[in-house]
């Protein structure tokens, strides 16, 4: 099997590049100045976005880390303030600690579970604590759909509400850190704003799956975007002539959120395709079925990561190592089937011979 120039890169869905319409798009797109609410194409951005998950309102964002972080200062705006939220949220984890550092929350953190729910019993245990003296006092709860490609049943979301709505004297909101929302979408054959109903906030991002190349959006009720408004100009994410930047995203929610379809059937197919060619080797490798457009391969202690890695590389297919236990594996728009057929022959040939050896 011959190598090829042509890399396929499935580290992440953020890797995508714009393609030739998005580009024209961009070059088009109508401008103004955002921060005086004259962008015209960053107003019809925030229009459709809070339109298509169902909320009064929305503002655009630089990345989904902003968006997060907006959410987290505007339920961190009262003092003593705490937010529930997973253990191993990207939130928590994966964002520089904003909500401690800048949005001065105190954190409730409940141990997810392996596909990433908080579980009801523990949620409902925090939400039942009386006001008391010595306690900060619960103002939202932060769900993360898709964690780690795994998919938030709408039915375990909706009793999350639930228990967010049975607390007394006080509003509990409910706040997704929906980066791959659409993903969670699709994989339920579910409408945006259905996957959004429980929710009172949502943060969606532009710039993985759907392809943009920077952005997002937080949306929520008229009063709660405003304020995040004014936090994001606060934290430097006041943008001049944005529109530029929101018409990929608009083209990317237009043209590229059904399609997501295609990735995860890809990821499907190369998750098939790796269990087939590697079968005899499942003491070594542990191949997880994807639910959506991301999975992961586990390893054994025969099998060096690092070697793997390198490996693959070397042959053009470029894998992240964002798994303790081995690796994860990302299909986005710029993979296509037959990069999924030649990716599985290389990546099957690599760990047969690391196995050999």
């Amino acid at each position: 099997m011959s190598d090829r120039a042509h890399t396929i890169d499935i580290r992440s869905d953020t890797i995508t590049l714009p393609t030739e319409a998005m580009r024209q798009a961009m070059a088009t797109a109508a401008v103004g100045d955002d921060v005086y609410r004259e962008d015209p194409t960053c107003l019809e951005l925030e229009r459709r976005a809070a339109e298509l998950v169902g909320k009064e309102a929305a503002v655009y964002v630089c990345s989904g880390t902003m968006g997060n972080l907006l959410a987290c200062m505007v339920y961190g705006l009262e003092p003593m303030t705490e937010i529930v939220i997973g253990q191993r949220a990207h939130v928590m984890r994966f964002e520089r600690g904003g909500i401690n550092l800048l949005a001065h929350a105190s954190t409730y953190q409940i141990p997810n579970d392996a596909d990433g729910k908080l579980p009801l019993e523990a949620i409902r245990e925090v939400l039942s604590l009386s006001e008391n003296i010595h306690r900060t006092l619960v103002r939202a709860v932060f769900l993360e759909n898709t964690y780690n490609g795994h998919v938030l049943p709408n039915a375990y979301v909706h009793q999350v509400r639930q228990l967010c709505d049975e607390v007394q004297g006080r509003k509990v909101a409910l706040h997704c850190d929906g980066a791959r929302l659409w993903n969670a979408a699709v994989a339920q054959n579910l409408s945006m704003r259905e996957v959004s109903a429980p929710f009172d906030s949502v943060q969606c991002c532009l710039s993985k799956g759907l392809g943009a190349p920077v952005g997002g959006f937080l949306a929520g009720t008229k009063e709660f975007v405003e304020t995040a408004r004014q936090f994001r100009k606060m934290i430097g994410g006041g943008m001049r002539q944005a529109g530029i930047m929101a018409a990929a995203g608009l083209y990317a929610m237009e043209h590229n959120y059904e399609r997501l379809r295609e990735d995860h059937e890809n990821a499907k197919m190369l998750a098939s395709l790796l269990q087939e060619g590697l079968e005899g080797h499942t003491k070594d490798i542990t191949i997880l079925p994807p639910e959506t457009n991301i999975f992961f391969i586990e390893f054994a202690h025969s099998v060096c990561r690092d070697t793997f890695l390198k490996q693959c590389k070397d042959r053009h297919i470029l894998i992240s190592d964002f798994n303790p236990k081995g690796v994860r594996m990302v299909l986005n728009l710029n993979v296509s089937q037959e990069d999924v057929k030649y990716a599985s022959q290389v990546i099957i040939d690599v760990l047969r011979n690391i196995l050999i050896a």
